[in-house]
């Protein structure tokens, strides 16, 4: 009984320092930056620093918000409050404006916390002083550093319980050769999750597979320009096609016959070198999982438009 007990007691300990060993990680958390429509009064320019400014004080250390798609989002919408004309000479408007700021869940259709911060400017129009009270929507501002921080622990929450889910969808989508797909699911896990060593190996295997397909149908377009116009012509197409292609690549060596063939004939007239295959091991799978991930956000970017509508938002 001791023994077991003993045994117990050393797996739940090592469960708990993988799981630690997993939160001190470096952990990128990205937030897709959306907004709603904003009040017909706020002016384009305006809409367009609120956005700047959102992304801005979102991003710290291990968090960021960008235009590229993720699951989860950081919203913004502000409310004129009060203006008033302060005489001059120079006369200059006072704005008061309301910011309510959301973090959720897009695909959802959750609110995960929300924060409301009353900001105040002064400027020479009123354009110029909503521009300026939206000056206090930056990462020193306290609300704004804890909706950040709840908001990362949501993010983490969500894929340690819901890792079994995605990475089925993602071998799903592998299994019908929907290789972007599957990389968009698979490397949105971030790497301060519990599993993300499993994540990351998937990711790799999926990434072989997309480059491989890749490869296949690049090279043989970049062999049908070069039959086509074997001249200066089709050696701009060929370099186009090659250029895209993976040197680890199931198909490489042919890619690099036919850029032989071309550079024979061009000689000197063609500026062009093909990729080189890597060197360094650790550089090799840090560059995999990055193309990787760059693939995934590619594939979301491509779908945004059908499933950023936020009209739902309160």
């Amino acid at each position: 009984m001791k023994i077991k007990h003993i045994i117990t007691s050393c797996l739940l300990g090592i469960g708990v320092l993988s799981s630690l060993q997993a939160q001190e990680r470096d952990c990128d958390i990205h937030f897709m930056a959306i907004l709603p429509p904003q009040d017909a009064s706020m002016s384009e320019t305006v809409s367009e620093q609120l956005f700047n400014r959102l992304c801005s004080a979102i991003s710290s250390a291990d968090v960021y918000a960008d235009e590229d798609y993720a699951r989860f989002f950081v919203s913004a919408r502000m409310t004129p409050l009060f203006k008033e004309t302060i005489p001059g000479p120079p006369a200059n408007t006072a704005v008061t404006l309301s910011v309510n700021l959301y973090i959720g869940d897009i695909a959802g259709q959750k609110i995960f916390m929300t924060q409301n911060l009353e900001l105040r400017g002064v400027g020479r129009s009123e354009e110029r002083a909503c521009i300026n009270a939206l000056r206090g929507l930056k990462p020193g501002n306290a609300k704004v550093r804890r909706l950040v921080e709840e908001g990362k622990k949501k993010v983490i929450d969500y894929y340690n319980k819901n890792f079994d889910n995605i990475v089925a969808k993602a071998k799903q989508c592998a299994a019908m050769k929907q290789n972007a797909e599957a990389l968009f699911y698979i490397t949105s896990i971030p790497e301060c999750c519990n599993r993300y060593d499993e994540a990351s190996r998937l990711a790799l295997s999926y990434y072989k597979l997309y480059i491989d397909n890749n490869c296949r149908d690049l090279a043989m377009k970049a062999r049908n320009a070069w039959m086509q116009s074997p001249d200066a012509k089709g050696a701009a197409e060929v370099a186009f096609y090659l250029n895209q292609i993976d040197p680890d690549a199931e198909c490489y060596d042919e890619a690099e016959s036919l850029y032989k063939e071309v550079k024979g004939k061009m000689k000197d007239d063609w500026e062009f070198e093909i990729r080189q295959k890597y060197n360094d091991a650790v550089d090799i799978e840090k560059s995999k999982i990055e193309a990787a991930r760059a693939v995934g956000v590619a594939y979301g970017n491509g779908q945004k438009e059908k499933t950023t509508n936020l009209m739902w938002l309160k």
